[in-house]
């Protein structure tokens, strides 16, 4: 399975956003909702070895870690309003969605988990070896950050603790939700 880990500093924990303003009410929702598009759908179906964790740290209650899984996902549609409409759900509800998970884990606590089940990490970062010279490991987790990065003090603690490489998407800096794309288009060739 591809994995996907955005690690959005301003995403806010709690259902108290609207879905009228994403850009502004909601700690940059838009920005989480077109990487959960990018990462999961493609023309008329959902990439079902697919799965996307956003680790939201805004307000009022940071960290919680937003799960969205391809091969399970039912009833979303690939838009940034309805995506975050699923989000804000699942938020309020403390229930679980098909597909959709929130769990109350820190960026390095999701890291652990994931270390523990096998997985291979790769930073997405610029200055890393050009992913189309990368032999990618299976069970790739893809890591980057929001429109603000990786905060230092993370990305100095996971490279720390885990095993990985950094790999660059070329000389050109890209939206979040533009690199998903571009790993998919790498990985589908």
């Amino acid at each position: 399975m591809k994995q996907f880990i955005i690690y959005a500093r301003k995403a806010v924990t709690s259902p108290d956003f609207t879905l009228d303003d994403l850009p502004g009410s909601g700690g940059r929702m838009d920005l989480v909702a077109r990487c959960i598009c990018n990462a999961l759908w493609i023309s008329h179906d959902l990439r079902r070895d697919t799965c996307i964790h956003v680790v939201a740290c805004g307000t009022p209650n940071p960290p919680v870690v937003i799960s969205f899984f391809g091969d399970r996902l039912r009833g979303v549609s690939p838009d940034e309003r309805n995506i975050a409409a699923w989000i804000k759900k699942t938020l309020a509800s403390k229930r679980r969605n098909p597909g959709i998970n929130i769990r109350k884990l820190s960026f390095l606590q999701l890291c652990e988990k994931l270390a523990s089940e096998g997985n291979t990490f790769y930073i997405l970062h610029e200055n890393g070896m050009d992913i189309a010279n990368v032999k990618l490991k299976a069970n790739p987790v893809f890591i980057l950050g929001d429109h603000e990065g990786l905060p230092k003090e993370e990305e100095d603690a996971f490279v720390a603790r885990f095993e990985h490489e950094k790999i660059s998407l070329g000389s050109i800096a890209y939206l979040a939700s533009q690199c998903i794309s571009v790993v998919h288009y790498e990985l589908d060739k």
